[in-house]
């Protein structure tokens, strides 16, 4: 009897040393998941997934669920490190983009009440001039567009994703005008996700619905489902427990070797539909389930569920789902729905079977976590890769898709252009074996990080926990959210070569100020000609340039307008200098007795003088109006 109670003892020491709690729900729920787990063992094969990859673990909370209700919930690591405070079911924790899929079920409320026709022209629900960016007028935006984030929108340059709670905009409409995207592709061409437009939908429920956007979601959806304990007013102005809650928790960024606390870290989201959602596990637990429950809370109708469930995009030419009226799919040994979110210090994600009715909903406070946010669901559902379709599939030994992918979810139009080459880029080099690595001009970028092929155009990528299917072909690279277009990678050299050549032109130029306050201390007798001085404003203007440059691509995303359009004149002035100086430049070197090695000098001075200008031109650094 005393070894069974030591045994016991020492069981409850490893459970509370580790910071873990778990409810088991349903043990009359019988069933088995996709992946070949027992309902009854779900909770035990958690755990020891989680404890074999608890060195990279602040907290994480976890619950699953079918139609018959919750059959596991458990609660793992701690909320607050330095205090030692676990994680529990009061523990709140931010949606982010997880919030985007209340947008897309008050949408289909209103769909079925006959307030949207999900095929209309968005513009018959907003006022006349709304829309103020659009370079292709004439194509029609469906709602349906908006869902599955096609409708040509970039990115947006003037949201500021890191604000902090004072900068938050007095209303929504107040957000989207201050934050809206120039239309960069045709509608339906491109899949780019956009929180502008998941944003304008909300707006357009709003418009419909005769209420503001928060007070909808409250009365037709938390209420509804019993969710009192979740937010989302960006300043949780809606809920008081819940933002004492928020104040408690604290954010980290978590490996096998360091642990980085982050504190509270707070963000204000401007764009507030597209992420701000904060709450506890069983609120986001209970969305879920309503959305596979036999009699789904959330619509009149189930067929309205249907129609929700089915595609509104789909990968290349094939008759795999991309999207479903917002619903992201996710490629397993069975396909999923769901969605999943970031924000700088919270992680999430929803991932539902409509077959089975199985789900699971995942929470952390780490930013970017992968591990638990995709492990766990390919515990649950199985992978890709064991499907049968991929089980005698021959790899052609001369298909490669190498090269460098460039992410449509950017800035692809207007003074920004170049963040297109610097940032999100996805660039793959064949190995040996036939995986692909992720390497850049020959440097590894990611050591983590493979791309697999598993059948005719379809891959999977692999990365610390993760794995995301793909469709390539034909140079386009199809990811769930977002697509990726083939570059030669002269862009991202031009890019990077500018902004290092400007940073060199700011050396020499300290340099030669520095050999010129030498000289004139001893009176040195030595002239400049004519050129010289012109390379030295060439230099200069390089050097400018090269610092403007980085902060305005780099550094300063979510800039004003007014910033923008000073930039972008300055821009406009410093080119067409830079182009009457290499004329001028050029015109001395013909016409002046001069060196051979000093012509080549002043040639290669004034081809650079006409290359800065042609770089200002392709990069549409001069386009204010198209951000």
């Amino acid at each position: 009897m005393r070894k069974i109670i030591a045994v016991m003892m020492a069981i409850a020491f490893v459970f509370t040393a580790f910071g873990m709690t778990r409810n088991v729900y349903a043990e009359e729920i019988v069933g088995v998941t996709p992946s070949g787990i027992v309902y009854t063992q779900i909770g035990s094969s958690i755990d020891a997934f989680i404890t074999e990859r608890e060195a990279g673990l602040a907290s994480c909370v976890v619950s699953v669920f079918n139609r018959n209700g919750v059959i596991y919930n458990g609660y793992y690591g701690y909320s607050d490190m330095e205090n030692q405070t676990r994680a529990d079911a009061q523990t709140v924790y931010e949606w982010a983009s997880c919030s985007k899929l209340l947008v897309w079920v008050a949408v289909m409320q209103q769909w079925e009440s006959g307030n949207i026709d999900l095929d209309a022209d968005i513009r018959t629900y907003l006022p006349d001039g709304f829309l103020t960016k659009l370079q292709y007028p004439d194509d029609k935006i469906t709602m349906r567009n908006l869902m599955s984030h096609n409708a040509g929108f970039q990115d947006s340059f003037y949201e500021n994703q890191e604000a902090g709670l004072d900068e938050v905009y007095d209303t929504l409409v107040d957000a989207l005008r201050a934050c809206e995207c120039y239309q960069a592709y045709h509608v339906g061409e491109y899949t780019a996700y956009s929180n502008w437009g998941t944003a304008l939908a909300a707006y357009i429920v709003e418009r419909t619905s005769g209420m503001d956007y928060v007070t909808y979601v409250h009365q037709n959806i938390f209420a509804p489902l019993g969710m009192t304990h979740t937010s989302l007013d960006p300043k949780q102005c809606d809920n008081a427990w819940v933002a004492a809650k928020r104040h408690e928790l604290r954010c980290y960024l978590v490996t096998t070797e360091s642990t980085e606390n982050y504190g509270e870290y707070r963000e204000g989201v401007q764009l507030y539909p597209a992420g701000s959602a904060i709450g506890t596990l069983e609120d986001l637990s209970a969305f879920a389930q309503a959305l596979v429950a036999a009699d789904c809370p959330l619509f009149e109708k189930v067929d309205t569920r249907d129609v929700m469930f089915s595609a509104t995009s789909y990968y290349g030419d094939t008759n795999i789902a991309k999207n479903c009226h917002g619903l992201w799919t996710g490629e397993y040994l069975v396909q999923t729905l769901g969605h999943a979110g970031n924000s700088g210090g919270c992680s999430s994600n929803l991932v539902i079977d409509p077959q089975s009715g199985l789900g699971v909903v995942i929470m952390t406070n780490e930013p970017g976590e992968t591990a638990f946010n995709y492990g766990i669901p390919g515990l649950l559902f199985g992978h890709v890769m064991d499907r049968e379709e991929y089980q005698h599939t021959v790899i052609p030994s001369d298909a490669d898709v190498s090269g460098i992918y460039l992410n449509r979810r950017t800035i692809d139009s207007g003074a920004a252009k170049a963040m297109t080459y610097l940032g999100g880029l996805m660039p793959w080099e064949k190995e040996a074996d036939g995986i692909y690595a992720m390497k850049l001009f020959g440097f590894t970028m990611d050591d983590s990080t493979r791309l697999v092929p598993v059948g005719g155009h379809a891959y999977v990528m692999q990365a610390n926990g993760m794995e995301m299917f793909m469709y390539i072909d034909g140079g386009r690279q199809e990811m769930m959210s977002c697509d990726y277009i083939k570059s030669s990678g002269t862009g991202t050299v031009a890019c990077i070569g500018f902004i290092l050549f400007g940073l060199g032109c700011i050396v020499t130029v300290l340099v030669k100020l520095m050999a010129l306050i030498v000289r004139k201390c001893r009176r040195s007798s030595k002239k400049y000609s004519m050129a010289d001085w012109q390379i030295l404003a060439q230099q200069i203007i390089y050097g400018i340039s090269g610092v403007i440059f980085t902060l305005f691509t780099v550094v300063m995303p979510g800039s004003t307008p007014v910033f923008v359009t000073i930039s972008a004149i300055l821009a406009k002035l410093l080119a067409f200098g830079s182009f009457v100086n290499g004329g001028v430049l050029c015109y001395n070197t013909v016409t002046g007795k001069l060196k051979m090695s000093t012509r080549i000098k002043q040639y290669l001075w004034a081809a650079l003088c006409v290359a800065y200008a042609v770089f200002i031109i392709v990069m549409q650094l001069d386009c204010s109006w198209k951000l």
